[in-house]
């Protein structure tokens, strides 16, 4: 059984696109690489000396304190597409060591960093940065295939969630990016009516409506992590331990849903009853959002892997179909945040260090695609592809999707029809200067 799944996969080639269905903070990289960015994430592999010799901070630091950490993780990561994997894992490891190490961070470099300031509970530490680095870590253990390294960074993430739940919560109840005053990154300055324990700005909300936003950041964040391990067990061919995995992930996806269930998500934002922070967070958060589709899709994943493709067509089908009536609210949302791309949050002071993909239509329509090939339905998937680039090719024509579409033409057109296709879809890339589309998505060799 398993060997039939990997086949079905293999559709796709290992490239980044096919790591972000996995991790969507992987995204973020292009594979486009600089020398700036190689020196940057090479000298911050070699910052472990300032820990035995302190005295030389800050003369010998080769990066400037203005610099982002979340940059500076970026680009250790980014080596995984220029130098192999191997060398961005032995810095991200780097970087680990040194954020999990206060004693030295934290007093001599946490204030230097984007202003952070380490109080008595160590909200404002360096540790904050260890859920990005592992996030990190999967992708790059997922783009080698090192499923087991990949699944324990996982499930590091899911120990330390609690501390990202905080922090990710007070953020939300601090504006969560409303307000554009809160940086969740410094240590503001409490005012005579903040709460001594530092739930400042929540005096509009009860302590009933902290803690169901809470639960549900937290089952969210659980569902979109569980999720992630059972995709990497599918791809290994572990199946038993995926449908396993996949009863938590119904659990948790109800939690969300009885916590969403009073809220109207179509309503207008703009009306005085859906100011609260309990819609907001419902509506403008990928994690929470997603969070029901993302269960959907594993359903029919699964269905996939049990060779039943009516059932997994069908679950694919209804996330397309929810996934369409949410376009115009994932739009007003990502206006200002192209999906894939890092916020100023995520780069200077992450809460969980990750996040939901705003959309799932890609993946899904490549799984849906799929289906009907195998059900020999091969020109209704061409059509469905490409009925979804020309809806919106800066969006929907990405390495995989051309990838998939080029493998369906050579499948089902003749040698000249399938050249001229092939070049027609290249020639849209590069209508839309869709640069991270490589010549060899389009299998013209």
């Amino acid at each position: 059984g398993s060997d039939e799944v990997m086949d079905a996969s293999s559709i796709v080639p290992p490239s980044p696109v096919e790591d972000s269905e996995l991790v969507s903070f992987s995204a973020v990289a292009t594979g486009h690489t600089s020398s700036t960015m190689d020196s940057l994430s090479w000298k911050e592999g070699s910052l472990h000396h300032l820990t035995s010799h302190p005295s030389s901070y800050p003369e010998k630091d080769p990066t400037p304190s203005w610099v982002p950490y979340g940059l500076r993780i970026l680009a250790a990561q980014q080596l995984q597409y220029s130098d192999g994997g191997s060398k961005a894992v032995d810095v991200l490891y780097d970087m680990m060591d040194r954020v999990t190490r206060t004693e030295y961070w934290d007093d001599r470099r946490a204030g230097n960093i984007n202003n952070v300031k380490t109080n008595e509970n160590g909200s404002g530490s360096m540790k904050v940065w260890k859920s990005t680095i592992s996030n990190a870590l999967v992708n790059t253990f997922v783009r080698e295939r090192e499923w087991r390294m990949a699944l324990r960074c996982l499930e590091d993430m899911l120990d330390g969630l609690e501390d990202g739940v905080k922090r990710e919560l007070d953020w939300w109840c601090r504006g969560g990016g409303k307000n554009d005053n809160y940086d969740a990154g410094l240590d503001t300055s409490q005012s005579d009516n903040d709460e001594p324990n530092g739930n400042s700005n929540r005096s509009n909300m009860s302590d009933a409506e902290v803690q169901q936003m809470k639960e549900l950041i937290t089952s969210s964040a659980t569902v979109e992590l569980l999720s992630r391990q059972l995709l990497i067990l599918l791809q290994s061919g572990a199946i038993r331990a995926a449908e396993i995995l996949q009863i938590d992930v119904r659990y948790h996806t109800s939690k969300v849903k009885e916590w969403t269930s009073s809220l109207n998500f179509h309503s207008d934002p703009s009306s005085p009853s859906s100011m609260t922070t309990m819609f907001r967070l419902h509506r403008e958060s990928a994690l929470v959002r997603q969070a029901p589709l993302r269960q959907m899709l594993n359903e029919g994943l699964l269905h996939f892997a049990r060779f039943q493709y009516s059932a997994a067509m069908n679950c694919f089908r209804d996330v397309l179909n929810q996934q369409k009536e949410l376009r115009a609210i994932v739009s007003s949302t990502t206006a200002n945040h192209p999906p894939g791309c890092p916020t100023w949050k995520d780069m200077t002071y992450p809460t969980l260090g990750f996040d939901a993909e705003p959309t799932l239509t890609v993946e899904c329509l490549n799984n849906f695609s799929l289906c009907l090939l195998y059900s020999c339905n091969m020109r209704m998937a061409v059509n469905e592809m490409e009925g979804l680039i020309r809806e919106d090719p800066a969006l929907y024509l990405t390495e995989g999707m051309a990838f998939n579409l080029c493998t369906l033409y050579e499948l089902g057109s003749d040698g000249e029809d399938c050249v001229r296709r092939k070049k027609i879809l290249q020639r849209v890339a590069k209508r839309f200067f869709l640069h991270d589309v490589g010549v060899e998505s389009f299998r013209l060799s």
